[in-house]
């Protein structure tokens, strides 16, 4: 039986150990302690830490697995090409899952490979943040290199806030840099694709669902994308230059995209799967399973992923949201009287609920599909006014 080394336990991972299942293949978890579900599902589980990407590397070795993968977050993808390259595995080489998880290496390798993204400079010290204020067009933002979630960035509309912006991303980070960028005054949208055997597969523009006074929050995403298909197909070509320039191969590919005057511009791009049910979405849309898609990849068998006719999908909107309360209180159901929708929640019955401020605190997760992005968002509205939080 061949072995798929998992790293992490969480919730975003609970598909790749099921998939591994699924396929006839041993999971095995590399994660901290904690209380995650991936625990009780594995086949075994290691005490190892993600971050440290030379214990995750020889984990892989003594344990002869045949593949490494990961999903949700980019904690893991140093120690994700070390596993791979160490012990001559398919999935990212050490440099391509460094790229993929640096925002200053990744800004550079995208200027040097024609991809277009907004200009920016590497800030190591607050002068150099001013310079920027100088060399790049204001307003600007200011971002963290090693950190998701929209955590550590700030965006400055004055020259005279840019200390301060700087200080506060540097405040976060772990690293003695940090990116400053033009801000692109555009519309986001995200996309998701998988790579195999050298190959782009596909590319999946998505709408995204946002939330909050300024739409800052990302809540969900839907399929098909609602723009004109020249946005779309520049959109699936920036994407397979981002993927080329950062090397990335045998693997699932989260990014973040801004539309301007028609054009895609790269914010970021990922060498693991997206999260906010972004998996679960396009399943319903191609009628797959990509957490199989992404352990096949893994394992080498690229051929097996390529028999799947990525040019048929659903004709219907597919459309998932976080499961979210505006109130505070105790959950009173996990369960939703709603046979036409796929809900699960994070929560237990009786768990302590706080306003939605952030995704940490959605209680669950919600997936529709309808005939326009409309009907889909008011089935949700409808889920929604169904929770029960007293």
């Amino acid at each position: 039986m061949k072995k798929v080394l998992v790293l992490g336990a969480g919730r975003g991972q609970v598909g790749l150990i099921k998939a591994a299942h699924n396929l006839g293949y041993k999971a095995i978890v590399a994660s901290i302690p904690g209380d995650y579900p991936g625990f009780s599902i594995a086949d075994e589980v290691y005490d190892v830490d993600l971050r440290d990407a030379e214990a995750v590397a020889e984990l892989a070795g003594r344990l002869k697995v045949d593949g490494v993968v990961a999903a949700g977050a980019d904690l893991a993808l140093p120690a994700l090409g070390a596993a791979c390259e160490d012990n001559s595995l398919p999935g990212l080489s050490r440099a391509a899952a460094r790229t993929s998880s640096d925002k200053s290496l990744m800004k550079a390798a995208f200027a040097e490979n024609g991809v277009r993204t907004a200009r920016h400079i590497v800030a190591y010290s607050e002068e150099d943040a001013v310079r920027a204020t100088k060399d790049l067009n204001m307003p600007v933002i200011v971002k963290a290199i090693d950190l998701g979630g929209s955590r550590g960035i700030n965006i400055v509309f004055r020259e005279d806030e840019i200390t301060d912006a700087f200080r506060n991303t540097m405040s976060v980070t772990h690293a003695d840099h940090c990116v400053i960028e033009e801000y692109i005054d555009g519309y986001e949208v995200s996309a998701t694709a998988m790579v195999a055997g050298g190959e782009t597969l596909f590319v999946l523009p998505m709408g995204d669902v946002r939330y909050g006074a300024n739409d800052e929050i990302p809540v969900g995403h839907y399929v098909p994308l609602d723009v004109d298909p020249d946005i779309c197909e520049d959109i699936i070509t920036q994407v397979r230059l981002a993927i080329n320039a950062i090397g990335l191969d045998n693997c699932a590919v989260n990014a973040d995209l801004m539309i301007l005057d028609r054009k895609a511009y790269v914010l970021e791009l990922t060498g693991r799967l997206g999260a906010n049910a972004i998996p679960e979405i396009t399943n319903e849309y191609y009628g797959l399973d990509i957490h199989e898609l992404i352990v096949e990849a893994a394992l080498g068998n690229a051929d097996r992923i390529k028999q799947h006719d990525f040019s048929s999908h659903s004709d219907k909107v597919c459309y998932a949201q976080m499961l979210i309360s505006e109130k505070g209180g105790t959950l009173l159901s996990t369960e939703i009287d709603d046979d036409a929708c796929d809900a699960w929640f994070f929560k237990r019955k009786g768990d302590r609920i706080d306003p939605f401020r952030s995704p940490h605190d959605c209680v669950g997760q919600v997936v529709v599909t309808g005939d326009t992005i409309e009907e889909c968002r008011d089935h949700v509205q409808r889920i929604l006014n169904k929770l029960q939080i007293a």
